[in-house]
């Protein structure tokens, strides 16, 4: 098994995808989402406000992730007015959402664990970008209310 960490980029692609965007236009506002990936610098937290989020190891992908494991055009992370969702492109290694085969479109929700071939994604769900999330460095001890939602 190739090493866990992953070198990442996050940006804008620079070629035309093969694969199809959508032809009609969004009716909605795309919300900003925040994913997690261990890289090989530390850990890296990313927000995007991309509707359909492409994920692969080719540097022409919303996301690339340059790992063995991950395939050229491996999966897309789709923001719509029912949710997110992820799907896999028919990548060699596959996709997983919480330890499941994804194999058609799966909706995703805040603490969903995706796997890209080997490489996790920690995916926490909308943020506000004009009120990023902190940092907090706990020293001692903290007490916490958690969101669950049982599926």
């Amino acid at each position: 098994m190739p090493g866990a960490n992953a070198t990442l980029a996050a940006r804008e692609p620079e070629v035309p995808f093969a694969v199809s965007e959508p032809t009609e236009p969004q009716s909605f506002a795309v919300r900003t989402y925040m994913v997690a990936v261990a890289t090989d610098r530390g850990p890296k937290l990313l927000a995007f406000r991309i509707g359909n989020l492409l994920i692969g190891r080719l540097p022409d992908n919303h996301l690339a992730l340059n790992h063995g494991s991950v395939s050229r055009r491996h999966a897309r992370i789709s923001v719509t007015p029912k949710g997110v969702f992820v799907e896999d492109m028919g990548s060699q290694n596959g996709t997983t959402l919480n330890g499941v085969a994804v194999r058609d479109q799966t909706p995703v929700r805040p603490g969903d664990i995706l796997r890209i071939g080997h490489v996790p994604l920690y995916y926490f769900g909308f943020i506000n970008p004009e009120q990023p999330p902190e940092l907090e460095v706990v020293e001692n001890a903290i007490l916490l209310n958690p969101v669950v939602s049982i599926s």
